[in-house]
């Protein structure tokens, strides 16, 4: 099933305003890919800016919209997570409002229900982010 089918509020247990995920438009394996428009409404903008606050919930929730569509499609309840830790975190760019954004993550690892995540933001296909991240997921 194609991911960009399902509302992103489907696979995630964010809700608006803290909703900083369009949808999902890749899945594979190991990888998910993600999409945000960023409004200047957006609780994470800044002097027409998105802030690093917001880099780095938008690839968190683009993991959780990855672990959300496993879930969904083999018929199970999509699960909360929180962000245990980040780690080498890399911000070159902030992106302005009224632009879009991309994510990717990859699954390293999951151990005991945690889930090892790298993640990038991309913007005019670049590498605007990038941080690897400990999420706690909730059965």
């Amino acid at each position: 099933m194609n991911p960009q089918e399902f509302d992103i509020h489907e696979l995630i247990p964010q809700r608006p305003p803290m909703t900083m995920i369009d949808k999902l438009v890749y899945v594979s394996e190991n990888t998910g890919r993600g999409s945000l428009f960023i409004l200047e409404s957006n609780m994470f903008c800044e002097n027409m800016r998105f802030r690093e606050s917001g880099l780095i919930e938008f690839i968190a929730q683009t993991a959780a919209a990855f672990m959300g569509y496993r879930k969904k499609t083999s018929n199970s309840l999509v699960s909360e997570g929180y962000i245990v830790a980040v780690k080498n975190l890399l911000i070159s760019f902030l992106p302005p409002i009224n632009t879009e954004i991309q994510s990717e993550i990859v699954i390293e690892n999951e151990i005991v229900g945690f889930t090892i995540v790298t993640g990038k933001v991309f913007f005019e296909s670049q590498v605007i982010a990038a941080c690897e991240m400990r999420i706690l997921t909730m059965a």
